[in-house]
């Protein structure tokens, strides 16, 4: 009887392996606070369209990018980054929530047509994946990992972005003198 009890805890701690329902719920709390107050955030957009390598004269099909940040305006950090992109009949959505200039969750949406392909949350605690949502049949896990550098990438993209306007910004009133 306790080898069973010993074979069936085995099973359930390697089905509950980094998975922090405790901190997903924390975490959960922090993107209803961003959210609630997404109105009063500053939102930057960034359109990027994308044709293939071949394509030289631009008429094939293309990918089309919008990118929106949502920065706090009273602590100046990124609270949410929306990314919206289609190709062909292949649309996604990635959403990221940072608190305090960290990666809290990443949410991927996928569908082709009216037919969902992917659709999942990742939460992150100190840069760890500590839990996972799948409300698709994805099979397998997604790889937190991968996903958290796509987040710092996004972040990086977004700092690039502040930079140049603050170029642009000091340039102008240099000129303005």
């Amino acid at each position: 009887m306790r080898i069973l009890l010993f074979v069936l805890l085995g099973l359930l701690a390697k089905n509950c392996y980094c998975q922090d329902s405790t901190a997903a719920i924390y975490i959960h709390q922090l993107i209803q606070k961003v959210e609630g107050r997404i109105t009063t955030d500053i939102l930057e957009r960034k359109d990027t369209t994308i044709f293939d390598d071949g394509d030289s004269l631009y008429k094939g099909a293309f990918l089309t990018v919008r990118t929106e940040f949502y920065t706090d305006p009273q602590t100046m950090l990124l609270d949410k980054v929306v990314e919206r992109s289609l190709y062909k009949k292949v649309s996604t959505e990635l959403t990221v929530y940072f608190f305090g200039n960290q990666p809290i969750c990443f949410t991927n949406k996928q569908w082709e047509d009216k037919t969902i392909r992917m659709d999942f949350d990742v939460y992150y605690k100190n840069d760890n994946s500590v839990f996972t949502v799948k409300r698709t049949g994805l099979k397998g896990t997604p790889d937190g990992k991968t996903y958290l550098k796509w987040c710092y990438e996004l972040k990086t993209e977004y700092l690039r972005m502040v930079q140049d306007y603050n170029q642009t910004f000091a340039r102008n009133k240099v000129k303005l003198r």
